[in-house]
């Protein structure tokens, strides 16, 4: 009986780069790090998605999220006006908290996770045509839906960006 030890490990490093961008994600100060950390996330996902036989997914992933959400996240991030708050965020101060809460939480999720186990994947990886069939017949209205709404979030945040700056420019004016 021979273990396959190489999948376990690439896992491994996959799950602990989800874990540790996404909490980078949050934890870290500078906007444009924490979105390129996020693409990262993503990115580590879709190798989970490989592992699984689900490469279509795995591209989509890269496609749309790695791709396109970071760079309309990147846009907001250029658009918007940054400068030192006062304050300091509401969840930057409940890390206690949230360790206690993580913590929580991720017991059961690990203890579940190692019980699970996952149908074998069908021979041939052959999920692309399964998969077509679903978004263009079942959910395709929902998909253009979500593509207007991201597109009108962008236009949306490049009109408020416009609109400080006139403002900006009139104040200044003599």
């Amino acid at each position: 009986m021979t273990f396959d030890f190489v999948e376990p490990v690439v896992f491994a490093v996959l799950a602990i780069g989800v874990i540790a961008a996404g909490a980078s994600v949050v934890l870290i100060n500078r906007i444009t790090a924490a979105a390129l950390l996020m693409a990262l996330t993503f990115l580590c996902m879709a190798g989970m998605f490989v592992l699984l036989g689900a490469e279509t997914i795995a591209a989509f992933q890269v496609l749309i999220y790695v791709g396109a959400i970071t760079v309309l996240i990147l846009y907001g991030v250029m658009f918007t006006k940054y400068g030192d708050r006062p304050y300091g965020l509401f969840f930057q101060r409940q890390t206690p908290l949230a360790a206690v809460f993580v913590f929580a939480l991720a017991v059961p999720v690990a203890i579940w996770a190692f019980t699970f186990t996952a149908p074998a994947p069908r021979p041939g990886g052959g999920d692309l045509p399964s998969l077509a069939t679903s978004v263009f017949t079942d959910f395709s209205f929902p998909f253009e839906v979500a593509s207007v709404l991201l597109l009108a979030a962008m236009v949306g945040a490049i009109v408020l960006t416009k609109r400080d700056e006139a403002r900006e420019f009139e104040a200044r004016r003599p």
